[in-house]
Order: structure tokens, then sequence, then C-alpha cells
């Protein structure tokens, strides 16, 4: 470990201590929390002993988003923590020191104490507002997570110890251990009942900077043999694919704009594991262009998705700290009350969902050359994963639009269409500051493509150089396209509006009010009702009654595939167990002790013959 990042892991533990220390006094709490944990985020960045490396890259997305989300922290949480403001400070230092050390950890037993740790803090942090039923239960949800997963990964370093050989068995474990952080198909339980629960600077830290190093797990220590990588690139374009396209399809019906966006946050997940899955085939079968743009497309994609969502949900936590929900039906016109909130957020949106020329762009404009270097280049089935690949990209790209369509036009645009959007507080500068940070790298990291040192890394496959060039092309026509939009606004500034007083149209309204709009449910109902069965969609439905009503409502909800098929009967089976094994509960000691004589006995046994 370098000099700046023990200074950074020392920082970090000195601020939280002394931020719970002075813990009664809030404003004091925050700034040596904040300031503490931003200087550490910095000193990390300077140490560019590993440059370019795997841990550097997970290094730099955690400090990227641990600044911003340090200091949107002191406004959103002001006058609402009161003396727990130290144990947050603690807590979030820690997780950050922990997210830190697991990329500098070689050995696996330390790493699994550094995970464990992260774990733990960020448990802490989701059950911040405990006092609320839903974050008790969410945060429960999310500790047996992390401990399920922690358990999946002792048994496999229990397997590495043992030296057995069975390299599949211990990947499998590792992908099972890793993915449930990552948030893979069915494993991403917790994700959208943390999300929506956690303070919103832990949501941008968890969805924008923990649930990606699931994946650095996986790479850092999964056995490099042939028929392993050959598993995990089959298993991560598969688990990817359902992953994405599954992941947006169960934002689509959400009201909760902090749980669409964790449910986005599965999509961009598995778009990342379809990249890097394409990139290990791209290697078992001897197709360097697909296993380069693979690699480099799901990698890019991480630290978009970063940038990108650590944007949304600290924008989201100022909507929140703004009007007091979440809901998104509830909203509406926020964008003259907090217009640079509302401009992050669109910006975001538009990146996250892939549209070019944005940076969101970049890393799947990546993943689609190598998939479609695989159905050019490949037979058989592998061609027929490639074939799968685009079909999935593309489909998951046009429902993320709705989505996304959805939470910038429900919540920013439009009339009020509740007492929580019309009486909607100011935005505060602090929360803007970090989201305007995010979002100017998000915009300026494209430019900066054609010169970076990684564009080297294209020159060694075939067409490297012409994937260079579409990358110096694409940063071309975006600074093009950021002065033509920037020459517009500043001619339409220049202008002025237009206060010319107009007749009444003729259905004799003289202005729209909320009850014209559609919501943001509504906009999706119709895609949403093509995959009901799939969603789970239960309908409580009021009818309007008599000559004039004046009131009727139509509520939606989903049910989570993974927790309906998979979560739900394992926890009513080991509720079952559980009842059986009560039984041995009897009181007496003697009965104890010859349990667990039994379970010694059956542990030497064990390993005296294995």
């Amino acid at each position: 470990m370098g000099l700046f990042l023990s200074i950074s892991v020392l920082l970090l533990c000195f601020g939280g201590v002394g931020a719970l220390c002075v813990g009664r006094s809030e404003a004091l709490a925050s700034r040596l929390g904040a300031v503490s944990a931003v200087l550490a985020c910095l000193s990390a960045l300077v140490d560019c002993s590993a440059i370019l490396s795997l841990p550097w890259f997970f290094r730099l997305i955690i400090c990227l988003v641990g600044i911003a989300s340090a200091l949107h922290a002191p406004g959103y949480l002001s006058g609402q923590g009161g003396r727990r403001m130290g144990f947050f400070w603690l807590f979030f230092n820690l997780t950050l020191a922990s997210m830190l050390l697991v990329t500098v950890c070689e050995g696996f037993l330390p790493f699994l104490v550094c995970w464990e740790v992260m774990g733990l803090a960020s448990y802490a942090l989701v059950a911040f507002e405990y006092h609320e039923e839903k974050a008790r239960q969410a945060s429960w949800i999310y500790l047996m997570s992390c401990e399920a997963g922690g358990i999946l990964l002792m048994l496999a370093y229990a397997m590495e110890m043992s030296r057995m050989d069975a390299p599949l068995t211990e990947f499998y474990l590792l992908l099972a251990g890793f993915g449930i952080k990552a948030g893979l198909p069915v494993l991403h339980v917790w994700l959208p009942e943390a999300h929506p629960e956690a303070p919103a600077p832990v949501s941008a830290l968890m969805s924008a900077a923990m649930i990606p190093l699931g994946f650095y797990g996986i790479i850092q220590f999964m056995p490099y043999l042939p028929q392993v990588v050959m598993h995990c690139g089959w298993l991560f374009l598969l688990l990817g694919a359902l992953g994405a396209f599954g992941g947006i399809l169960f934002a689509l019906p959400q009201n909760n704009l902090k749980r669409l966006l964790a449910y986005s946050s599965v999509e961009n997940m598995g778009i990342a594991a379809m990249g890097l899955g394409l990139g290990m085939l791209g290697e078992c079968y001897s197709m360097p262009v697909v296993s380069v743009c693979g690699f480099c497309g799901g990698l890019l994609h991480l630290l978009h998705h970063a940038l990108l969502k650590g944007t949304l949900f600290l924008g989201a936590g100022s909507v929140l700290k703004s009007t007091g929900t979440l809901k998104i039906d509830s909203l509406g016109g926020l964008m003259k009350v907090m217009p640079w909130t509302g401009r992050c957020f669109v910006l975001a949106a538009t990146g996250i969902c892939g549209l070019p020329p944005f940076c969101g762009f970049a890393g799947e404009l990546l993943i689609y050359v190598a998939a479609f270097s695989g159905i050019a280049q490949a037979k058989g089935v592998f061609f027929g994963a490639s074939m799968l690949a685009v079909l999935c990209l593309a489909l998951t790209g046009g429902v993320a639009c709705a989505a996304l369509a959805k939470a910038v036009g429900g919540a920013f645009l439009g009339e009020p269409r509740s007492d929580y959007a019309r009486q909607a507080l100011p935005e505060k500068s602090s929360m803007v500051l970090p989201q305007v940070l995010l979002t100017t790298l998000a915009l300026l990291l494209p430019l900066a493509y054609g010169v970076l040192p990684c564009m080297e890394w294209f020159e060694t496959v075939d067409c490297g150089d012409v994937i260079a060039s579409a990358f110096q092309k694409n940063s071309i026509f975006l600074l093009v396209f950021y002065g033509v939009v920037g020459a517009i606004l500043l001619l339409r500034r220049r202008a002025g509006k237009d206060d010319r007083a107009v007749g009444t149209w003729d259905c004799g309204y003289a202005r729209p009010t909320s009850r014209m709009e559609y919501t943001g449910s509504a906009l999706v109902q119709p895609l949403a009702d093509q995959f009901g069965g799939v969603l789970g969609l239960e309908r409580q439905k009021k009818s309007p009654q008599g000559l004039f009503p004046t009131s009727a409502s139509l509520v939606v909800t989903d049910r989570d595939l993974g927790r309906r098929v998979w979560w739900n009967p394992l926890f009513r089976g080991f509720s079952a167990l559980s009842e059986r094994i009560h039984r041995f509960q009897s009181g007496y000691l003697h009965v104890y002790m010859l349990i667990m004589v039994l379970a010694l006995a059956l542990m030497l046994a064990w390993a005296f013959f294995a």
C-alpha cells in the first residue's frame, strides 16, 4: 500500500472517530467528517503507483463518487441527523476506508476481512433511519445478503486452503458471493430494498462505487483456468443479458424515484457483465477484437455508470430534501424550483440511457463492436450469443429511455401534481455542487478518449486503428455538438422571453393544470402491461362514483421476480427447517453438550478423511 493511500485510510479513520467524539454538534461533526472524506479521496487519487491497473481503476471510481457523496451529505442530513450525525460519519468514513483497502489487499483472507467490514459499515448507513419500519426491514435484508455473500466467499477460501481440485465449484462460489454485491439477476434482492431507504449520499456511494467491486472480486480472484474462463464468459453474457433487460423492465412500473434508479443499477451492471463476458469468450475463441472491445467496454461502462448514477441518486436526494417525497406521480414542475438539479438530472438520465454522443454511449459502443465482431467472425453457439447481445442491448436501450423519461418528466417537467411539489423548497448550493461536479466530468470525459493512453491498447489488435479513430471522431462530434447547443442557449438567453398576451385557446382554459397531464405511471403503463406477467403487476382500482365524481385512483404495484420465484420459497423452506431444529432446544444442558461433542467428532472425521 502506497504512502498516499495509507494517509487516506488514516484520514478517514481519524475523521470518523473525531466526528463521533463531537457528535453533539451536528454542524461540527458534518464539517469534520466531510472534510476528512474529501481529503482522503484526493490523497488516494494522487497515488499513481499503479496507474491504469485494475485496482487503480476501481479506486478512481470510489474516490470520485466518495468526494461527491461527502460534499452532498451535510446539506442532505442537516436538521435530521441530530446526535446521530457522528455515527453517520464514522460509518461513512469506515465504509470508504474499507472500499479503498479492498482494492489493495493481495491475499484472499485480508480481502475477506475488509469485505466484511465494508458490508457491516454500510449496513449501519442503510439503517440510519432505524425508527422507520421500512428502513429496518431494508437494512435487515441487506445485512442478510452481505452475510450470505460472506459465507459463500469463506467456503471458496476454505476450498482453496484445503487444496481441493474443484476449480469450477470454487468459481461458482465466488460468482455467487460477489454476484450478490454486484446485483446479478436473482441475487439482486437487496438493491431495490436498501436504496430507497438509505440516505441519498449512501445510495450514490453504494450504487456507483460499491456494486462494481463485485466485478473486481470476481476478476481478481477467479481461478484463471481455460474451462473456468469459458464458464465465466458464458455466465456473464447470459446473466448480463437477463439482468440488463430484466432490471430496466422492473424499473418501468416503479413510482419511487430511488427504487427506479436501483433497478436501473441492475440494468447497468448487466450491460457491464455482457461486455466482460464477451471479452472472456473472445479470449477463449481467439478473437482479439471481441476480447479487447468487450473488456474495455465493460470497464468503461462501470466508470460511466459511477458518474451518471451518482448524479442521479444525489439528485433524487435533493428532490426528497426539497419536497419530502420520492413518489414520481406526486411531483412535477420541479425544474422551476430546482433548475440546476433538474439540468444535471436530465443530462445524467440522457447519458445513462446510452444515447450518443454522451459518455454512456462510449462504453456501449465498444460492447456493440465486440458483439458485431462476434457475429461477423463466430459460428454456431457464439454467433447466436453475439446476436443475443446485440438484441438485448438494443431492447434495453429503448426501455431505458422510457423509464428515465418517466423519471425526468414525472419529477421535473409539467405542473406540480401535489402539495409536496407546490411547496417545494429551493435547492441548496452545497447539494448542487457535487451534482455539477459529476455531470461535468461525465460531459467532458468523452472529449479526452482520443488522447488517453488507453487508446494505445487498441493498436495491438486487428482494426484497432479503426476503433481509436471512432473514439476520436466521437470526441470531435461531441465538441461540435456542445458548441452548437451552447450557441443556441446563448442566443435564446439574449433574445429573452416573449410575454405578449394571447387569447384563450378554443376549449376555454387559460392555463394548463396537472389534471391535463400524463403522470409518469400513465406514460409507461402500456409498455409495462405488455410484460405484466413477468412483472407480477397488481392493481388497486377506485372507480369514479356518481354524476360528479370527486376522486378516482389506480395504484399499480409489481412483485420482484427474483424474490417471488427464488427468495420467498427459500425463506419459507428455512423457516420450516428452523421450526424442526427448534425441537432440539430442550433446555437440558447434557443434550447441548452431546450435540457439541457429535459436531466436533464429525469435523475431526471430515478433516482426517479429506
